[in-house]
């Protein structure tokens, strides 16, 4: 039999407290220190020597949580945070369900089903119970498809792709094909009457050989303010003039880089300026908010990309949210506000009315209920999607598309994830996998700063 856990339970005296502390026991922990944080300090709750801490969130312990610093930082110490007002609502099966899910992170595995339901099975009647999610997607049925599949047909179509070839009056196929031309004045494409004696030449010797054409049989070049076509062939005016041209004039292409290998058109490396630059989307649900922390808590001051993170939150209190994460990293934390710019190097939190659009160059956060619009809007090749536990599985088709585009794709690993369908449907289908911490190492590889 596996060893007990060990579990600390700081919360302020009544009903959220008694509730917590029994779901502490009925999840298989011992608790070894049940204290109410005003009355005690991250020195206490380390000599207890717990393996996890549940902390009982109101707004009066919110403004004390800055003296347990120690402890939400030791990496040894799972952190589980709980809104008092949300544990006194659950009730019947919504409190059986938490507390699986409770049970699942204090011992580290990924089963939150309840009892007499295999987490394995790929049958949905083997217990008479159907399993929820979407079907699979085409996208999801080739995942594993390899380009060399596709190329038996190459050989059969290749014939008919088009040519280089260019030509005085028709535009055609090579072994003495059906040349055809193209009627300038009336934009159709007609059979050509007389191919006898077409001068053809390739593209490239075409270009190549350009002097030779742009030049009069004297050497001359001709000069004109303008040029008519009627008829479909081309007439210079009466004025035109000819103006003598050395034919072997020498161009050297190393000093025309060196002449422009010093401009520029605008600083390329700011937002609303150049290429357009983009994010790091963090997707987040059950089980998340521990995840979260490590995550950001691993990225240096210096990050260089705005971080929006998406996180599902019982209750939807988002601004608390924001508070638990201003203690977890070294980046400024907001709450992202319709109307406003993302700013690089800052976290936001983006609750599920507001998504973010690119206009002139800038990230914008704007009200909008769909957060698909965020895959759209954002540069694909400066972009990073990080699915941590509980993601939406209707978000990893749209990250994998982001992945095809040059993407960063990530999830977290099975380790110490609640809900791991979305993380782990990711790394089967390539997406980068690893632990918050890992994660984190990535990001600031790919953007050091």
């Amino acid at each position: 039999m596996a060893e007990r856990k060990r579990a600390a339970l700081l919360a302020r005296p009544g009903p959220a407290s008694e509730q917590l502390r029994e779901a502490l026991r009925h999840a298989g922990a011992e608790v070894v220190l049940v204290a109410d944080p005003s009355a005690i300090g991250a020195d206490e709750v380390i000599a207890a020597e717990p393996d996890s801490v549940l902390i009982a969130l109101d707004a009066t312990v919110e403004d004390m949580l800055d003296r347990f610093d120690a402890v939400l930082g030791d990496p040894s110490i799972t952190v589980i945070f709980e809104e008092v007002d949300v544990t006194l609502a659950r009730e019947g099966w919504d409190a059986a369900r938490w507390g699986r899910h409770l049970h699942a992170k204090i011992y580290g595995h990924q089963d939150v089903l309840p009892p007499g339901q295999s987490q394995d099975s790929d049958d949905d009647d083997q217990h008479g119970h159907p399993r929820p999610g979407l079907p699979v997607t085409p996208q999801q049925q080739h995942a594993e498809a390899a380009f060399g599949d596709y190329l038996g047909d190459f050989d059969a179509h290749a014939e008919g792709l088009p040519t280089d070839v260019v030509g005085a009056q028709s535009l055609g196929e090579f072994d003495g094909g059906d040349y055809r031309s193209f009627d300038i004045a009336g934009d159709a494409v007609v059979p050509s009457t007389d191919t006898a004696g077409a001068d053809l030449i390739g593209l490239d010797d075409f270009l190549l050989d350009a002097s030779a054409h742009s030049a009069s049989d004297d050497g001359d070049i001709i000069v004109a303010d303008s040029v008519a076509a009627t008829d479909g062939e081309w007439n210079l005016p009466p004025d035109a003039q000819s103006v003598p041209v050395n034919s072997s004039v020498d161009f050297d292409i190393a000093d025309l880089e060196q002449r422009i290998s010093g401009f520029t058109l605008a600083d390329h490396d700011s937002y609303g300026h150049g290429p357009a630059r983009g994010a790091v989307i963090v997707l987040a649900g059950l089980g998340g908010p521990d995840a979260v922390r490590q995550l950001l808590g691993g990225l240096h001051k210096e990050f260089s990309r705005p971080v929006l993170v998406s996180q599902k939150l019982d209750g939807g209190q988002h601004e608390k949210l924001v508070k638990q994460m201003s203690r977890a990293t070294k980046l400024p934390v907001d709450l992202a506000k319709t109307g406003e710019t993302a700013v690089a190097g800052h976290v936001y939190i983006v609750s599920p009315e507001i998504s973010v659009a690119l206009e002139g160059g800038k990230l914008v956060f704007r009200q909008h209920a769909d957060a698909a619009s965020w895959f759209s809007a954002l540069p694909a090749s400066d972009t990073a999607i990080v699915m941590l536990s509980g993601s939406d599985m209707a978000s990893v088709d749209q990250a994998m598309q982001m992945a095809a585009s040059g993407a960063l794709v990530m999830g977290q690993a099975p380790e110490g994830c609640f809900e791991p369908a979305a993380p782990a449907a990711l790394a089967a289908r390539g997406g980068e996998s690893g632990l918050p911490a890992e994660l984190a190492r990535k990001l600031a590889d790919r953007w050091p700063g």
